[in-house]
């Protein structure tokens, strides 16, 4: 499969916002009659949200990178640290308690657009999971370990893990999957930046391989499902060319129906309304179940079944506006998408509690990233 850099660092961070332009100003958009009110802030890189069965909120911190060696990233050199963490947050008080630190993270030498901890979800035993990212060329983890880079650190990349006694324990490495099954030696990529479970799997979304895949009980991974190229469009960097964007699989859930579905980025140049949500049955093609989405990063069903999407850049991730958005599709009329807020800045996850939806939102310059709590109606 063709890889585009660009989306593949968007997909775990955004960082094309930052790669087409300078940085941009971060501050909430208008448009919606109830905003989101601020639960927790000052984290790094908050992404992917979980809740647990006592009703605190667990979140993956991507971090802020570090010191360590770096390597070519897509935007630009990423630097190896070692600030990545899964928290813990009271929702009710205002707290946060890190549960897992230490973790992997790549970033910008200043610390922005972080790659680490992408997602955390609980199985059906209340057991708490967590996915890394890479965002690049897996083969790239031996320049990082050549460079003098923690063993420890370069082995979590892009991997599946359990989280138990403050650490991680791996038992899926995205990392080497991707160097055995791409056939594309030359253009390869991985980054696992979703995860959900069914009886017999754990579900992971590589928007680096553009795949879903399974993890067995025995560790081995599997292969669920493909997404096909877009249409191609007009590429902004090459006038008069054309360029079919990666669809950039990043979010998975599991539907009350019982089916997987799947938001999908779409990369450069990130096209507005072209995201597409898939519903899976493992063994059979991928269907649409709704369209004409921009840039989706997470997705969550409500108690009644409607369906949760959250667009990390409402007009585009290569526009200059920052503004996200959280929409609901009706259950029994999927091309119904209702807005229920804009007033998000590069948002990063979603999580689901009656009627309280909790959004991570201000992703990209670390110490500003924050949790929203939005009640619907």
């Amino acid at each position: 499969m063709r890889r585009t850099r660009l989306s593949l660092a968007a997909a775990g961070a955004a960082c094309a916002v930052v790669a087409l332009g300078a940085a941009p100003a971060l501050g909430h958009g208008g448009g919606s009659e109830e905003n989101p009110e601020v639960v927790v802030s000052g984290l790094d890189g908050p992404r992917g949200l979980a809740l647990g069965w006592h009703g605190d909120l667990y979140v993956a911190q991507a971090g802020r990178g570090g010191d360590g060696p770096c390597i070519a990233g897509p935007e630009g050199p990423t630097c190896l640290g070692d600030t990545g963490k899964i928290s813990r947050v009271d929702v009710r008080r205002g707290k946060v308690h890190d549960v897992v630190t230490g973790l992997p993270s790549l970033a910008a030498e200043d610390g922005s657009a972080a790659i680490g901890p992408s997602d955390v979800a609980f199985d059906r035993h209340g057991k708490l999971h967590a996915t890394v990212g890479l965002g690049n060329n897996p083969e790239l983890l031996a320049d990082l370990l050549a460079d003098g880079a923690d063993e420890d650190l370069v082995e979590q990349l892009a991997s599946v893990n359990r989280v138990r006694h403050g650490e991680l324990h791996e038992y899926a490495d995205i990392a080497d999957f991707e160097l055995d099954k791409n056939p594309e030696d030359s253009d390869l990529d991985t980054n696992p930046h979703s995860l959900t479970f069914t009886r017999k799997l754990t579900v992971v979304a590589d928007a680096g391989g553009n795949s879903l895949l399974g993890v067995r009980p025995d560790g081995k991974i599997v292969t669920l499902a493909t997404f096909p190229q877009e249409a191609e469009v007009d590429n902004p960097l090459a006038p008069g060319t054309k360029i079919a964007p990666d669809p950039v699989p990043n979010a998975v859930v599991k539907g009350p129906d019982g089916a997987l579905y799947v938001g999908q980025l779409t990369g450069f140049p990130f096209v507005t309304g072209t995201a597409t949500v898939w519903r899976i049955v493992p063994g059979e093609k991928p269907t649409v179940y709704a369209d004409g989405f921009t840039n989706v990063i997470d997705l969550a069903f409500t108690e009644d079944g409607n369906l949760l999407v959250l667009e990390i850049a409402q007009n585009g991730l290569a526009s200059d506006d920052t503004t996200g958005a959280l929409f609901e599709v009706n259950r029994k009329h999927t091309d119904d998408h209702k807005l229920l807020t804009d007033d998000l800045t590069l948002p990063g996850g979603l999580a689901v509690h009656k009627d309280t939806v909790y959004i991570s939102n201000q992703t990209i310059v670390p110490g500003q990233g924050e949790i929203l709590r939005f009640e619907l109606d």
